[in-house]
């Protein structure tokens, strides 16, 4: 322990420790920092109470204390222990507590001062998990209101782009190197990216036969490094693979097991592994074999996984991202950023030289992100706004957080406890927060939880209803469940045996006592479980996940969201669920359901009659045309009942009408072409006098702004014929004060008075040109054409013949006198001998009649 690159900071560590209250600390994966300097602490005189120490990944927490409790030559529990979710390991000897899973949050919520606690270690801050940014906000509310005298340190492999010193400008800064060895990187990217994880199983064969040409390849990476290399060692080590998540790991598992017999030892590592498979992963193989340990990113720091001399790097992760526009979590497969690249491939050099086997190329390595987005700005944050809501803040932006939340994701989140009453209408904690809080779940399972309480039932058939909900609770927070379809009911079995069953107890003592709690038996709990009680149950928690059967296999949910179920599932055709689980992949337009249950739509009458609401609504029907009313009951979005209204109000029926157009568009309301030349003149005039207060008449525009143009006109309209009759034109040139009425005439005219006396129309067009279509002999005399919008525009004309057909198309009058027009000319002489064609055009008088009635007209 003393060789570790932590031990030479340990003195000025201990020194500012002493004369400040903060020091952050940036030591490299290998220095020792989550090790030897929690160890080192226990034996400092100076440090008078309890040390914790917050790691952000259970296996992490567990082996860190297992090691350190086996340095002290102890038990875990004794000098070292740990708490994480669900199970504690400590003792009134314990003076260093590895902590996680929100874990300090809660300690720091029960006991605000930390009374007996001396020193707060945040270790790997730089992984930006939620539970450590809130964990490190509350602690430094602490330290500056209550515990000057506590210390905090903020540990980090990183603290590029971090913030850390903005938020602790004061702490002293300290610096370790890293204990690393160095490392050969190599690029193998698989040909199709369709096609990785085979590419992956190829790379990991061929790095198992020393004789291969990428073994040999990355044997020779190291010794370039280092020449002196031992060979042996690395070509006899263990293999790091590092895989997106448990389903890739588990089959490339079963593929590699069913290739190599026991000389190779196959081991699975990922967070919901109990803890004796997790001990088999990150202990040394025996000297017979050799071990192949498939993880996730949980690998990445704090763990040392002994053996380990190649690591296999697919590049990607799975992420998970909260959509606030359904509410759903989207699991993301997706690039590691280069942040993660380079923890990754330093596990090849823990112990010894290494290598790393990439599957991408070099070019796209330099296309990485530098980092991962922190989980503040991904997550969901009911639980944390829950959190917030007990400490007394009304707003994250109350805490000294790293960074702030994403608003949307924010304000979300206290809608959510509102609509479980755990918040009020100024999100101060109800008695009902500050009890769900105590129970230490998700808010919607704490809310099932106390509403099961609450049920007006008596006696035992309550108490079997509380008993389900929790076997309920802990089923929808378990990791790692087998599968066994989409029913929840299925699982119930799974919820009586260990570790869930002590939860499930842990919550009904809370519930209930002890003492009654012990009474329940929760087999038989199980055996008379109903799905009425099960759907009941889970619709208290997920009232927005109420869902109703849409399609074939597809539901939508009450919030809207749609989802779907495997064909063959048990629950595939029920015309009602309740969903306590589901997740978007990547590239699906539905969530597809994991766990859920069957409802009864007769709850809605007694039970669940609270979520229901009344809504007087008003929709058109295409079948007649009209507008027509109904009451409805609906669920969220879910209509259950609807009945038809004989007289719907004129102000329901204009709102059904505004936003059916603003749903439908303007194409709706048939607008005729005179309200297109109508926006198109405002757009011209808009360019010559900016100035005016022109009206916005875009498609957006006029969508943004429906009740103050179309409102006024809606008075008698009960039908679509009705509102497409309007003189929606005229309507629209309302909009338009007088002057700006005056300028549009002006400006942009919808004619012109030819010498003739014809009023020719203008035709504008969206590139804003104009047209206009006029005899060619109304023309004679004319040297220009006419120009509109100050000059801006030249008006272009379209000639025609005395049969109104077209002759030509142009925008200079003179240029078409001088050259186009002799063949006109000499073409339309022998079609139209009645009419004029001088030789002259410029200059000769315009006509709308024949050469008779022209020169007849010039005698008179």
């Amino acid at each position: 322990m003393t060789q570790l690159p932590i031990h030479e900071l340990l003195a000025p560590l201990r020194k500012a420790l002493v004369e400040q209250n903060q020091v952050i600390l940036q030591a490299p994966t290998g220095s020792g920092k989550s090790t030897a300097l929690p160890l080192a602490m226990l034996d400092w005189p100076e440090i008078q109470g309890r040390i914790i120490l917050l790691e952000p990944r259970r296996v992490a927490a567990r082996n860190i204390a297992h090691y350190l409790a086996k340095c002290r030559q102890q038990n875990v529990g004794d000098e070292v222990g740990y708490r994480v979710r669900g199970e504690t390991k400590v003792s009134r000897k314990t003076r260093l507590e590895i902590v996680t899973e929100g874990v300090l949050t809660r300690m720091i919520q029960a006991d605000p001062e930390l009374s007996d606690v001396a020193v707060v270690i945040f270790d790997e801050i730089h992984e930006r998990h939620l539970t450590t940014d809130l964990g490190l906000a509350l602690a430094l509310e602490v330290q500056g209101s209550l515990r000057e005298d506590l210390k905090l340190v903020a540990m980090s492999a990183t603290l590029q782009g971090l913030g850390l010193h903005d938020l602790m400008p004061h702490a002293a800064s300290l610096q370790s190197q890293g204990r690393s060895f160095p490392v050969g990187v190599i690029y193998r990217a698989p040909r199709q990216y369709k096609d990785w994880l085979s590419h992956c199983e190829r790379q990991i064969i061929e790095l198992l036969d020393s004789t291969s040409e990428l073994a040999q390849s990355a044997v020779a990476a190291v010794v370039a490094l280092n020449p002196q290399s031992d060979v042996q060692t690395l070509q006899q080590g263990s293999i790091l693979v590092f895989l997106p998540g448990q389903k890739e790991i588990n089959q490339l598992a079963r593929r590699l097991g069913d290739r190599f017999d026991e000389a190779v030892d196959i081991c699975p590592l990922y967070g919901s592994l109990s803890f004796k498979a997790q001990d088999r992963a990150l202990s040394m193989p025996s000297a017979k074999q050799r071990k192949v340990v498939l993880a996730t990113n949980i690998a990445e720091s704090s763990l040392t996984i002994a053996g380990v001399t190649f690591v296999v790097d697919c590049g990607l992760v799975r992420q998970a991202s909260f959509n606030p526009k359904t509410g759903v979590t989207l699991l993301e497969t997706k690039r590691i950023s280069q942040a993660s690249a380079v923890q990754r491939s330093g596990r090849a050099g823990r112990i010894t030289e290494g290598a790393c086997l990439r599957l991408w190329s070099k070019e796209e390595q330099g296309r990485l992100v530098q980092s991962a987005a922190p989980e503040i700005l991904t997550s969901e944050l009911v639980s944390m706004a829950l959190d917030g809501a007990f400490w007394g803040v009304r707003s994250f932006s109350e805490l000294a957080l790293l960074t702030p939340p994403a608003p949307v994701n924010e304000q979300l989140a206290w809608e959510l406890l509102q609509s479980l009453k755990m918040i009020d209408a100024q999100y101060k904690l109800t008695a009902h927060g500050r009890t769900a809080y105590t129970l230490g779940c998700h808010p919607r399972l704490a809310h099932m939880l106390l509403t099961a309480q609450a049920i007006p039932e008596k006696g035992q058939e309550q108490q079997r209803l509380l008993a389900l909900a929790c076997l309920l609770a802990t089923l929808v927070e378990a990791r790692g469940l087998p599968k066994l379809g989409v029913d929840i009911s299925q699982y119930l079995t799974l919820a009586c045996q260990a570790p869930l069953l002590l939860q499930a107890k842990k919550w009904l003592q809370k519930s209930i006592g002890v003492a009654q709690a012990k009474a329940i038996d929760f087999n038989r709990v199980v055996r008379e479980a109903t799905d009425t009680d099960i759907g009941m149950l889970l619709a208290l928690a997920y009232p927005d996940r109420i869902a109703k059967q849409r399609g074939l296999h597809g539901y939508q949910l009450a919030n809207g969201t749609g989802v779907e179920l495997y064909e063959r599932d048990a629950l595939a055709n029920q015309p009602w669920l309740v969903v306590a689980d589901f997740q978007q992949q990547q590239g699906q337009s539905a969530g597809q359901v994991f766990l859920a249950s069957r409802l009864e739509p007769a709850l809605f009458e007694h039970e669940l009659a609270e979520l229901m609401q009344s809504h007087n609504t008003v929709g058109w029907d295409k079948s007649t045309g009209k507008f027509v009313a109904e009451r409805q009951q609906k669920v969220g979005r879910i209509i259950v009942t609807k009945q038809k209204v004989a007289s719907p109000s004129r102000e329901a029926l204009n709102q059904a009408i505004l936003e059916l157009v603003a749903e439908q568009g303007l194409q709706l309301l048939n607008m005729h072409a005179d309200v297109e030349q109508l926006r198109y003149r405002v757009m011209l005039g808009r360019q010559v006098m900016p100035h005016m207060p022109w009206p916005d008449l875009s498609e957006k525009g006029l969508l943004d702004t429906l009740a103050s143009w179309l409102l006024p006109y809606l008075g008698t309209v009960t039908s679509l014929k009705q509102l497409q009759q309007l003189n929606h034109a005229q309507n629209l040139h309302n909009l338009m004060a007088w002057d700006c009425q005056q300028e549009l005439a002006s400006l942009v005219p919808t004619h012109w008075t030819l010498t003739t006396g014809t009023r020719s129309k203008i035709t504008y067009q969206s590139d804003g040109r104009a047209l206009m279509r006029v005899k060619l002999q109304e023309t004679f005399g004319l040297q220009e054409s006419p120009v509109v919008a100050k000059g801006a525009v030249i008006v272009t004309l379209e000639l025609l013949s005395p049969a109104q057909r077209p002759l030509a198309l142009t925008s200079d009058l003179a240029s078409f006198w001088q050259g186009p027009y002799v063949e006109v000319k000499k073409e339309m002489r022998g079609r139209y001998p009645k009419h004029l064609w001088p030789d002259d055009p410029a200059n000769t008088q315009p006509t709308k009649f024949t050469k008779k009635r022209t020169l007849a007209g010039d005698k008179s």
